[in-house]
Order: structure tokens, then C-alpha cells, then sequence
């Protein structure tokens, strides 16, 4: 009888786990545009002015700069965000992390395709089978971190991590907003494309650009003493001329 049930415990357990609900979690460049532009200063962090230069290219064709790109979920969002706070929260008020994660390395001759292997059939963290939720895609370039986690971190403190982050950094949202049923289908729901409900960053306007993160130069601890010393200079022979 035990033996019985232990066959009937395993079987329920691998049954669970065919049912996950899967998405087709694959980036065709007919319908995913990442670029960076170094015209104009991200939005989502404290910045002034226009950087000078030109546009530094589109990423999905470049193999020698690293970008990542990740898939974010919401079930009560349903435009593209517009400041950090969008990404800290629930799914009901903010976009949150599938886990799921594409980049541009040399690997793949620069074209976009998903982290960690070639299969298309991906689970996603965030979001319950059968249920209908809205998504997005950020993208950021690999001095931010190779996880979604460790560039949020670092958009969420650039005011200190920016100016130790070597050379220059983007980061941006698409504004291709799409929404799609999670099902058991296999490999699930196409979420990057040109049909209704996906995402997709070849429309003109709304391919994924990626902006210049403005760094603030904070002065060495030397530059600063040196100053606080001029200044106290100046208030001594201040009082000594009165």
C-alpha cells in the first residue's frame, strides 16, 4: 500500500510540474530593436543638460558592447513606466522581475537571445498559470550588473555607485507595452513579436532605446580638505582686515 502511494505521490509531482506554465521566451530581430543613444540623458535618474555626440549604434547587431535585457511583469500597469519607483512595489502597482533575461554577446554574433540556454520553453517567476498580465522589457548596459536585481540596485543609488561605474552606462524601457495568458501550452504564449498582445521594439517610435546615465564627479577627500582649508584662509584674513 505504501508502495502504491509513493508511485501515485511521484506521478502527482511530475504532473505538477508538466503543467507549469511556460512562455515562448525567444527575441526574432523582426520584432526586437535594442539601441543605445548618447544624444540625450536618461530620465530615470537626476541628471541636466544634453551629452554631445552622436548615436552609438544598435546593439542587436553588435557584438563588441554588452547589454542586457530583461522581462518585466504587472498585472495592474499597463504603460511604460517612467521613474525608478515603477519597479519597487507589488504586481498590482509596479513591474516586477520574471526573472528572464536576454543579451547581445558575442556568443550569438551580437544578436539578442535568451540567458541561459537556447530553449524557448521558459518559466516565469511573478506570474500565476491561466492568468493574464501586462509586460514589459527594460534593457541596460553590463557595467549596471549582469542581473536585473544588480542595475535597479545601482539606478536606485546613482547619486554614489555612478561615479564608480567604469565608462558610460545606459539604461532603458521599452515603450512597447504587451499583455499575454500564461498557459501549459508548450513552449506557451510568444511574447516578443508583431501581434497584438506583444511586445514588440520594431515599431517606429518604440524599439527599446537605451539613454546615457549622467555621472556627477564627486571630489577626492584631498580636493575637499584642500578647499575647507582655502576657506577657512579666507575667513581668517577676513576678520584680520576688519
Amino acid at each position: 500500500m505504501k508502495k502504491i502511494t509513493t508511485i501515485v505521490s511521484v506521478f502527482g509531482f511530475a504532473a505538477s510540474v508538466f503543467a507549469q506554465g511556460t512562455i515562448n521566451w525567444s527575441a526574432p530581430l523582426t520584432a526586437f530593436i535594442g539601441q543605445t543613444n548618447a544624444t540625450v540623458y536618461s530620465s530615470f535618474v537626476a541628471s541636466t543638460g544634453s551629452p554631445t555626440g552622436g548615436t552609438s549604434g544598435n546593439t542587436v547587431g553588435g557584438a563588441t558592447s554588452l547589454y542586457y535585457y530583461a522581462l518585466l511583469t504587472s498585472t495592474g500597469l499597463s504603460a511604460a513606466p517612467t521613474s525608478l519607483s515603477a519597479f519597487t512595489g507589488t504586481l498590482a502597482n509596479s513591474w516586477m522581475s520574471t526573472g528572464l533575461t536576454m543579451t547581445n554577446g558575442t556568443g550569438a554574433n551580437g544578436r539578442v537571445s535568451p540567458v541561459g540556454g537556447a530553449n524557448t520553453a521558459a518559466v516565469s517567476a511573478n506570474w500565476a498559470d491561466a492568468s493574464t498580465q501586462n509586460i514589459i522589457m527594460v534593457g541596460w548596459s553590463a557595467n549596471l550588473g549582469s542581473t536585473w536585481s544588480a542595475a535597479l540596485g545601482n539606478l536606485n543609488n546613482w547619486a554614489v555607485n555612478g561615479a564608480g561605474i567604469s565608462g558610460n552606462a545606459y539604461f532603458g524601457v521599452c515603450a512597447s507595452v504587451g499583455s499575454q495568458t500564461l498557459s501549459t501550452a508548450n513552449p506557451g504564449a510568444t511574447v516578443i513579436g508583431v501581434n497584438a498582445g506583444q511586445i514588440n521594439g520594431s515599431l517606429a517610435g518604440s524599439p527599446l532605446v537605451m539613454n546615457l546615465l549622467q555621472v556627477t564627479a564627486v571630489p577626492e577627500p584631498s580636493t575637499m580638505a584642500l578647499a575647507g582649508l582655502a576657506g577657512l584662509g579666507l575667513l581668517a584674513l577676513r576678520r584680520r582686515n576688519k
